[in-house]
């Protein structure tokens, strides 16, 4: 009878564990409303969408801390490189290949997927981009997930945003990610999304991208 007590301890203990570690999870990313995910350009009715909870004090703490060295990598993406959601005439790479979109384009989002190790623990994603606009150009990166060997429903995940204020000029900004935000190439595809102006079905004239780099360590 003692070992049952014991065992039935054991159990609830466990319990009690994994139902804390859930929450932790759960605690660490928001779920989207349908209007935040219809401004993505997303349907809510294609999957689950979230966005990882950010802390505002990692916004450029990559200055902060050494870059290189044995354990640190970067995987940077060209301008060139974003493949344009639709008004694909409306997209242009001039000079030192940055990303422009012209005014009268419908479509304001570009995609690049990108590649890390299995396992990765992301840091931090900086842009190098230019704005004189009133409004403001946004990078994220995307992490979109399916079961993996059965059929299911896309889960996407914003893991980082880093969004242009005022009419800085060149600039060059970064956001770190949450720690343990760790990449699955199993389950999941990773991409970095450019949105050149507030509205996802217009640009404005005055913002660039020049590219966009992920840090990352093993």
């Amino acid at each position: 009878m003692y070992l049952n007590q014991q065992k039935r301890l054991r159990f609830i203990s466990l319990a009690i564990c994994l139902a804390l570690g859930f929450d932790a999870i759960a605690s660490d990313k928001t779920r989207l409303s349908d209007e935040e995910i219809r401004a993505l350009g997303e349907d809510p009715k294609g999957g689950e969408f979230y966005r990882l909870n950010l802390d505002p004090k990692s916004a450029n703490a990559d200055q902060l801390t050494p870059k290189g060295g044995a354990a640190t990598f970067y995987t940077s993406v060209a301008a060139s490189e974003f493949r344009p959601r639709g008004n694909a005439a409306r997209f242009n790479v001039p000079n030192h290949a940055a990303l422009l979109c012209l005014v009268g384009s419908l479509n304001s989002v570009a995609e690049a997927q990108v590649q890390f190790t299995q396992g990765a623990k992301l840091q931090f994603l900086r842009i190098y981009a230019a704005d004189a606009s009133a409004q403001n150009l946004n990078v994220a990166l995307m992490e979109r997930c399916q079961p993996i060997s059965s059929a299911g429903n896309v889960t996407t995940t914003v893991l980082a945003t880093t969004t242009t204020s005022g009419t800085p000029g060149r600039l060059t900004q970064s956001q770190g990610f949450p720690a343990g935000t760790t990449v699955d190439n199993n389950l999941c595809t990773y991409s970095l999304r450019v949105q050149l102006g507030d509205s996802i079905n217009a640009c404005v004239a005055d913002l660039f991208l020049d590219k966009a780099r992920v840090q990352w360590i093993e």
